[in-house]
């Protein structure tokens, strides 16, 4: 289909095989390809925003609001509801809105819950006994799966989007809680296969085992989570423990590499009058914001190359697990300070930290948040990071750079409004790009730290 302008068959007015499907640009309704593929964009929207939800939901938050909207865009996509350009843009920025809200609430579910994230140094790689591994998002399933195994000999180890979870004071408090195992969510096969304890897949994670995968007996899907052959882990952990404790003690990760986590925005507000001061002074001259999803390919290491050839003088802000393709290098601090230049803001509900530093920025410097020296490249997988974009248009964020390859379903016109609007960038080779965001920034003095 991503070769068609236009697909659409939800009404029994749609042509033979849907309209679009012999290459017209136009359905039945009158609805034209552009129209057809912000619909589109709407519902992957809706599908990043209903994860961030439902999160917040298990967690007592209040999703009114957010429910609205949900509700509504639905409601925005039936046949012959809409043909209007701008208001189907204004729709999109009310679930850009949306996201911002409830990744703030989900935020502060978390922060109740669990604590304010501290910086910690976590092991990489490295296990022993007997093991559970926890792959996703869902801290409050981990919270749970700590009491339940506290005592029993059995340690829990993280994955992928678990490994903020170290920087939560609640949860770190369990002294079972041991390391994170693996990088992005892709390397499941591999890494599945390898680990002999049991492993739980809580969120839009999960990589279906194929070929010699022999680890589905091990394998507990929570949730909304599922795949065939594995056992869907309910709210009594007794059969996972019992499992966990029958099998042979974990073999084969004897790693001394550590990681860095826990850089949640509140933490780094506190650090607000040294940066500032260093802002000032000129040791830091720029901040990027390199953040996003990972997928398995070449293509990515731009954001690694990215990462690794921005200067000194710069601080790096990350979150979601496109950091794991360049989270094992030391990037120390920033020269003449004892700042991080490398801070990982959590996983990628956690994305908002950054607009909250920017605005924290924005208010001290008296500069506007778009003129700040602040760069801002986005690597996008799934809709999430779809919703996540959509929030910050609604916040009036221009020049993000997105990548490592455009959207299939932005067509041109789409792609020359947000062009136009917001400044919106591909990314291309990472030479010409840096050299585009270290151009020269004016004189920035702080008004107050």
């Amino acid at each position: 289909m991503s070769n068609l302008a236009m697909f659409c068959h939800q009404c029994s007015m749609a042509q033979s095989g849907g309209c679009g499907s012999t290459g017209k640009t136009q359905g039945t309704c009158g609805k034209d390809e552009t129209l057809s593929r912000l619909q589109d964009i709407m519902i992957f929207g809706l599908k990043g925003l209903s994860a961030y939800r439902t999160h917040a939901d298990d967690l007592g938050a209040d999703t009114k609001s957010v429910d609205d909207v949900i509700a509504e865009t639905l409601y925005f996509t039936l046949t012959n509801v809409n043909f209007s350009f701008d208001q189907h843009i204004a729709q999109l920025m009310k679930i850009g809105g949306a996201g911002s809200e409830m990744m703030s609430r989900l935020g502060e579910a978390h922060h109740g819950r669990l604590g304010i994230p501290t910086p910690v140094c976590v092991p990489q790689n490295k296990a022993e006994g007997k093991g559970i591994l926890v792959t996703g998002h869902d801290l409050e399933l981990l919270e749970r799966l700590l009491i339940a195994t506290e005592g029993k000999g059995i340690n829990i180890y993280t994955h992928s989007e678990m490994l903020p979870a170290h920087g939560y004071p609640e949860l770190r408090k369990y002294s079972h809680l041991k390391g994170n195992i693996g990088k992005a969510w892709f390397d499941q096969k591999q890494l599945f296969q390898k680990w002999n304890g049991t492993i739980i897949v809580t969120t839009n994670c999960i990589v279906p085992p194929t070929g010699r995968a022999d680890y589905a007996d091990r394998l507990y899907s929570y949730g909304i989570v599922g795949i065939d052959n594995c056992r869907q882990l309910e709210d009594d952990f007794a059969p996972l423990i019992e499992q966990t404790l029958s099998l042979p003690d974990i073999e084969g990760f004897d790693s001394d590499d550590t990681l860095m986590t826990g850089h949640n925005y509140k933490t780094i507000l506190g650090l607000a009058p040294q940066i500032l001061e260093a802002v000032n002074a000129g040791k830091i001259k720029q901040f990027f914001v390199v953040a996003g999803c990972d997928k398995p390919g070449k293509p990515n290491d731009y954001f690694r190359d990215l990462a690794l050839s921005i200067p000194d003088d710069c601080i790096i802000l990350t979150s979601s697990c496109g950091k794991f393709r360049f989270n094992d290098h030391d990037f120390g601090t920033v020269p003449g300070t004892e700042i991080p230049r490398y801070l990982d803001l959590g996983q990628c509900n956690d994305s908002y930290g950054a607009v909250m530093i920017a605005l924290a920025l924005s208010d001290a410097m008296g500069v506007p948040v778009n003129e700040l020296p602040v760069n801002i490249v986005l690597s996008w997988m799934e809709q999430k990071a779809v919703l996540i974009l959509l929030a910050l248009f609604n916040l009036g964020i221009q020049n993000i750079y997105l990548g490592p390859n455009p959207p299939e379903f932005v067509n041109e016109a789409i792609f020359e409004f947000l062009q136009q609007q917001f400044n919106l960038q591909l990314t291309g080779n990472v030479e010409d790009d840096l050299a585009k965001m270290l151009n020269p920034q004016p004189e920035i003095e702080v008004v107050e730290a």
